[in-house]
């Protein structure tokens, strides 16, 4: 039902936004991948109901791959102004989600990860069009990639899955990188803004899983817990 009314709302905007043909292809890869992603936490607790936080996150997933669908367009200033208000609804929403579930009693690993998912897959798309556009270069995939590339050092690395301490910096790191990504693709006066913006998202980003992997790193030898 989600990928059917994204690529509706694509379709809808083929005319003045000028989405390509694989738009659509785009939008469901967004949707699908995310709720692949976050299967083995479901199946991990079978009974869990998809509940109403859900349904506000999947409501998110169908604005990220609307703006999925916006790659390969041309990056006139209805796109640009069109993607990053999308984005801000999306970031916006995105605390909405465990403030439904924490209203409604019904948190779940599951939902947590959902969430988190759908916040990775927004910052590669983010990425994505900013490449695509050439308002950054590809330097910007940092943050896109930066936490897939964590998941595969952790396969590989048995003490890089030491459980990290809780910080909020991680947080606050997630919201300034979504919102330097957002505000980087609008259409503003100078492209220097446009860098600076990005730059930005991606120092807070390097920041933050700078500071985790060295904390990890200090303590490789010491045993697990």
């Amino acid at each position: 039902m989600a990928c059917a009314v994204a690529v509706a709302i694509i379709r809808s905007l083929s005319g003045t936004l000028g989405t390509t043909d694989v738009a659509p292809a785009w939008a469901c890869l967004v949707i699908l991948s995310t709720m692949i992603a976050a299967e083995p936490a479901r199946r991990r607790h079978p009974g869990t109901s998809f509940g109403p936080a859900n349904t506000v996150t999947l409501t998110r997933s169908i604005l990220v791959a609307v703006i999925a669908g916006l790659i390969g367009t041309d990056p006139t200033p209805a796109t640009t102004l069109s993607a990053t208000i999308i984005a801000l609804v999306a970031l916006l929403m995105d605390g909405l989600d465990g403030w439904v579930a924490r209203r409604t009693n019904t948190s779940s690993e599951y939902g947590a990860q959902l969430d988190m998912e759908l916040d990775a897959v927004l910052t590669l798309v983010l990425c994505a069009l900013l490449i695509n556009w050439n308002i950054t270069g590809v330097w910007v995939l940092f943050c896109g990639l930066a936490r897939y590339v964590w998941i595969a050092v952790q396969a590989v690395t048995p003490w890089f899955c030491r459980p990290l301490p809780p910080a909020f910096r991680r947080k606050t790191a997630c919201v300034l990188g979504v919102l330097g990504l957002t505000g980087a693709l609008a259409p503003w006066p100078s492209p220097t803004v446009n860098l600076g913006l990005a730059l930005t998202a991606t120092c807070a980003l390097a920041v933050s899983f700078g500071i985790d992997a060295g904390w990890l790193i200090q303590r490789r030898k010491e045993p697990m817990t």
